[in-house]
Formats: C-alpha cells, structure tokens, sequence
C-alpha cells in the first residue's frame, strides 16, 4: 500500500503556506522586509500629513494678519474724529465741520476787565467728520487733561462748559464725564493757590 500523502493549508497573515519552508517565508515576510516597507509607508504618510497640515495652517494665519493689517490701517484713519478749536461756542451753536463735546476757558489775572468775547483763552473739544480730526478719542482726552492741568498749575481761573446732549457715542459720554470732572479738581486746585 502506497502511503498517501496530505497536503495542510495553513494561513500565515494574507499568505497561504502549504509547508514549512513556505510558512517560514509568509513569518520573515511579515516581520521581515514587509513590515519594514510597511513602517516606511506609514512614516512617510505621517510626515507628509504633518506637512500639510502645517501648510495649511501657515496659510490661514498669512491670510488672519493680512487682514488684520488691513482692519488696522482702516480703523486707525476712521478713528480720527476729533480736533481742538480755539474758539468759543454757545450751547446752541455748532459748525458743520465741528460738534462741540466739551470747552474751557483760562482767564489769566487782569482780563476780568475785558469783555467777555476777547477776555480768556477757550479750547473747545470738537467731534469732526471720520478721518478729518487730528486724535482718536482716547488722544483727545489725554491732550484736554494735559491742557486743564497745565492752566490750574499756571494759576489762571478756569470755567468749562460740556455739551452732553451733543454726544453721540458710549465713549464721547465718558470723555465728558472725565473732563468736567478734571475740570471741576482743577479749579478747586486753582483756587486753593
């Protein structure tokens, strides 16, 4: 009797191995040179992911400050809207380049004599069309308190009158506020020398 020979099928990963000699080949492929290419597979992908990712990334914040510097350049001429006159103005009166928000008045010693009109000095805080004024707001104020300051030190009597009703923002209300307030130390800090 002949002896019948079986072949076994077994699988080794994807491969199918019909001996030994076969399934140690499908084991050094796998852990061999197939896993090795795989790995270099998968680092480049990752690489190449990281890659453009970061390309992606590096153009949505060139597009961000483009923008941004354009909002800057923008914002920063619209902000202009206010200009100091040397004139006085009545509560009713206004120009139409010029809303008057806040004015004072230096009186130095010996102008009590003259009339009202030509006595005294008079800064008026005016808001002007966007882009036409000298300072934003935020500039304004400073330079005003700069100004109040200097008079009460010089020693002058100081009077100011506010047009809250003429103000039209958030912003220009405050700015009175701190004015007339500053305006009110500084004359009791002129008064007191």
């Amino acid at each position: 009797m002949e002896s019948a020979q079986k072949i076994v099928f077994t699988w080794v990963g994807p491969f199918p191995a019909t001996s030994v000699h076969d399934t140690i080949e499908a084991v050094l492929f796998i852990t061999g040179d197939g896993l090795v290419t795989g790995m270099y597979t998968l680092i480049v992908g990752a690489v190449l992911f990281l890659l453009l990712t970061a390309g992606i990334i590096a153009y949505q914040n060139s597009r961000i400050l483009a923008e941004q510097e354009t909002h800057a350049s923008r914002t920063h001429t619209g902000n202009l809207m206010y200009s100091v006159y040397n004139q006085r103005f009545s509560a009713d009166e206004e120009l139409p380049e010029a809303v008057p928000l806040f004015q004072f008045t230096v009186y130095e010693r010996g102008e009590e004599d003259l009339p009202e009109a030509e006595a005294g000095t008079t800064r008026a805080l005016c808001r002007v069309a966007a882009g036409t004024g000298e300072m934003a707001l935020s500039d304004a104020q400073n330079y005003m308190l700069g100004i109040l300051r200097q008079a009460a030190v010089q020693g002058g009597r100081l009077t100011h009158v506010s047009f809250s009703g003429k103000a039209a923002r958030r912003g220009e209300k405050e700015l009175i506020q701190a004015l007339e307030t500053a305006a009110k130390e500084e004359t009791r800090y002129a008064d007191q020398r």
